[in-house]
């Protein structure tokens, strides 16, 4: 098994990183599938997108540690859960043929106060992974605000580009503990300065849009891949 990380950033948490290798055989054979998981899975025509939602939701069994593998839904929102098991929470994402998963498992937790979605039932969380691209710096007017702008700006021009990939992952795991999509990633979405170093920091975010005003806890690193690239993975907790 091509498992490039496991760690528990948080406490009760646990994040992994898979490097995927198998054939998409492998995971048809391996994991069994809810009808509903079936039909979602129909509808990926693309070969690489459908290879690692499989392979996203077996790393995710395999961080879950139950003998048998947990169904996996989907809310109105498309942000997964755990149907059978409410108290678990997780987040799923994907770059360029590697998958990372985050587990939170509410019931151990000593903070019994995670802020839950608006209206849910179910405690959130977030992860995010990219392997780093070229194309970053042209994006970046569509993520950063000036505050974040400027932040970049004072380091070195190595560290700006890692930097790049870290707001980029830390604003997709804001989104996607915030679960209710319809956020504007300069407008809604905060980093607060942090220290950068040794490829790796932890910071706190913000999701503020309307009524809704919550701060989150970050924590990012870069890793080397085994064969070529890099990859910087954030995971996000509610304070």
């Amino acid at each position: 098994m091509p498992l490039l990380l496991t760690t528990h950033p948080f406490p009760d948490t646990t994040f992994g990183l898979w490097q995927i290798a198998e054939e998409e055989a492998f995971f048809r054979e391996e994991l069994p599938l809810s009808p509903e998981e079936e039909a979602e899975m129909s509808r990926l025509k693309n070969d690489l997108r459908r290879h690692e939602w499989l392979a996203g939701r077996w790393l995710l069994h395999k961080l879950t540690g139950a003998p048998q593998r947990l169904p996996l839904a989907k809310d109105a929102f498309s942000k997964p859960f755990f149907p059978e098991n409410q108290h678990l929470a997780c987040s799923l994402s994907h770059s360029h043929g590697t998958v990372g998963a985050l587990i939170l498992n509410e019931q151990r937790t000593t903070n019994n106060s995670l802020p839950r979605n608006l209206g849910e039932q179910q405690v959130t969380c977030g992860c995010d992974i990219q392997v780093l691209v070229e194309k970053m710096p042209r994006l970046a007017s569509k993520f950063l605000n000036l505050e974040e702008e400027e932040f970049v700006a004072s380091h070195a021009a190595p560290a700006q580009f890692d930097l790049l990939h870290v707001f980029w992952t830390a604003k997709e795991s804001l989104y996607k503990a915030y679960g209710l999509k319809a956020l504007d990633f300069r407008a809604h979405l905060r980093v607060e300065p942090f220290e950068w170093k040794e490829s790796r920091g932890v910071a706190r975010g913000w999701v503020e849009k309307d009524d809704f005003r919550q701060a989150y806890r970050l924590q990012f690193e870069k890793i080397s891949l085994p064969e070529s690239g890099e990859l910087v993975w954030t995971v996000c907790l509610p304070e």
